[in-house]
C-alpha cells in the first residue's frame, strides 16, 4: 500500500514539473513576427493604425513610427493595435520591437502625402467708395474695393465707361460736366465676382459770395422815419453798410440780409454797400426822404437771375413818376428809355459772363442804381 501511494505521488509530481516546464518555454516563446499598416498610404492628418502580429503572451511592445516619435504600449497578448498622426508628407518607416518577456520585431513602411493646398480665394468686388462731394466740371475720385485681382467694366453714368484692371482696390477720377443724379455701375467680369452700383448726386457749383443789390422799403418822398434796407447777394458776406446821412455800419450775415435806419431829415441819401473778402461787390442806392419834384428810380430787378445766354429776361426799373433814364447792360448795349415808373421790359444777353446793369435818370427825374447779373454756360 505504501508503495502504490508512493508511486501514484511520483507520477504526480512528474505531470506538474512537466506542466510548468511547458508554461516557461510557452512565456519564452512569445515572439513578435509582423507588422502591419493601415492604410498603407494617407495625406498628413489622417489617422493611421499599425499592428504587431505574433504568438504567445507579450507585456509590452515598442512601436517606432519612423517621425521622430516611439511609445512602448503595454499589452498582455498578440496582435495588439496602436494609432498614429502623422503631421507631414514623406515615407516612414514603422517599427515594432518585443518588450520584456517579448521577442522578435518586424517593420513595415507607410507613405504620407502632404494636405492639399487650401483653395484660392474668389476675386470679388465688395463696394464703390466715392469722394469727396461732386460738382459739376470737378473731378470725383471712385475706390473699386475688395479682394483679389479684377477685370472690371466701369459705368459712370452719364454715357461715359472705362475698363479698369489690376489688384484691388483700384482707383479712377472722372469728372461730371453737369449737375444731377447719376448710378455707377462697376461689373466685373469671371472669375471675379459681385456686381456693384452706388448713387451719386453730383450738385450745383456753389456760388461765390457776393453783393447784387440794395431795396429800400417805403414810399419815396415820404417823410422822414424808418426804412428797411434790404441787401441782396449769394453766400455770407462781410460788408460795409454806408447809410448816406453819415451813419455806416458793419455786417458780416447771409445774404439777403434786412436792416433797419432811421432817416431823421427830410433829403436825398445814397446809400452804399462795400464788400469785404472774399465777398465781392459795391452796391449803391439813392432814396429820397421828404418829398421832391419829379420822380425817382428806386431799383433794378432782374428774373431770371442765371438765365443762360439767348434767354429772355425780364427787367423791371422800380420807382415813381414818368421820367427819361439811360439802361447800360454792361454788354456794350444801353438804351434809352421813357416812361412811367415802374417799368418793365425784355433783354436777352449772347454770351455767358458776369454784367452790371446800371439805371441813371434824367432831370427832373433823380436816382441812380444798379445791379450785378450772372449768365450762365448754356
Amino acid at each position: 500500500m505504501r508503495q502504490l501511494y508512493g508511486g501514484s505521488w511520483f507520477r504526480l509530481w512528474l505531470l506538474l514539473l512537466s506542466f510548468t516546464a511547458a508554461l516557461a518555454a510557452s512565456a519564452r516563446a512569445s515572439t513578435i513576427t509582423g507588422l502591419t499598416v493601415t492604410p498603407a498610404e494617407a495625406r498628413a492628418g489622417t489617422t493611421i493604425s499599425a499592428t504587431a502580429t505574433g504568438s504567445g503572451l507579450c507585456g509590452a511592445v515598442n512601436i517606432d513610427w519612423g517621425d521622430g516619435v516611439a511609445i512602448t504600449y503595454a499589452t498582455s497578448t498578440l496582435p495588439v493595435t496602436q494609432t498614429h498622426v502623422y503631421q507631414a508628407g514623406g515615407r516612414f518607416t514603422l517599427r515594432a520591437q518585443g518588450m520584456g518577456n517579448c521577442d522578435g520585431q518586424a517593420t513595415a513602411v507607410i507613405t504620407i502625402t502632404a494636405p492639399p493646398p487650401p483653395p484660392a480665394s474668389t476675386p470679388r468686388l465688395t463696394a464703390i467708395e466715392l469722394s469727396p462731394a461732386a460738382v459739376p466740371r470737378a473731378p470725383v475720385t471712385i475706390t473699386l474695393k475688395g479682394t483679389g485681382s479684377c477685370s472690371i467694366a466701369v459705368d459712370f453714368g452719364d454715357g461715359n465707361s472705362q475698363e479698369l484692371s489690376g489688384a484691388l482696390p483700384l482707383s479712377v477720377r472722372h469728372t461730371y460736366a453737369l449737375a444731377g443724379a447719376y448710378t455707377l455701375v462697376a461689373t466685373p467680369a469671371a472669375p471675379c465676382g459681385d456686381r456693384q452700383t452706388a448713387a451719386l448726386a453730383v450738385g450745383d457749383t456753389p456760388k461765390a459770395p457776393r453783393l447784387i443789390g440794395i431795396d429800400v422799403t417805403g414810399v419815396q418822398g415820404a417823410s422822414s422815419g424808418m426804412r428797411a434796407i434790404r441787401v441782396s447777394g449769394d453766400g455770407t458776406c462781410a460788408y460795409t453798410l454806408d447809410f448816406g446821412d453819415g451813419n455806416s455800419e458793419g455786417r458780416n450775415a447771409a445774404l439777403p440780409d434786412v436792416v433797419r435806419h432811421n432817416y431823421a431829415a427830410a433829403g436825398r441819401y445814397t446809400i452804399i454797400t462795400t464788400a469785404a473778402p472774399p465777398c465781392t461787390g459795391v452796391q449803391r442806392s439813392t432814396i429820397m426822404i421828404g418829398a421832391e419834384p419829379g420822380g425817382r428810380v428806386s431799383r433794378v430787378d432782374v428774373q431770371p437771375r442765371t438765365p443762360h445766354p439767348g434767354q429772355s429776361l425780364t427787367v423791371t426799373i422800380g420807382g415813381s413818376g414818368n421820367c427819361r433814364f439811360t439802361v447800360d447792360f454792361g454788354d456794350g448795349t444801353s438804351l434809352d428809355l421813357v416812361g412811367t415808373l415802374p417799368h418793365r421790359f425784355q433783354y436777352a444777353y449772347d454770351e455767358p459772363g458776369s454784367y452790371e446793369i446800371a439805371v441813371r435818370m434824367e432831370p427832373p427825374c433823380t436816382g441812380e442804381v444798379n445791379t450785378v447779373l450772372r449768365v450762365r454756360e448754356p
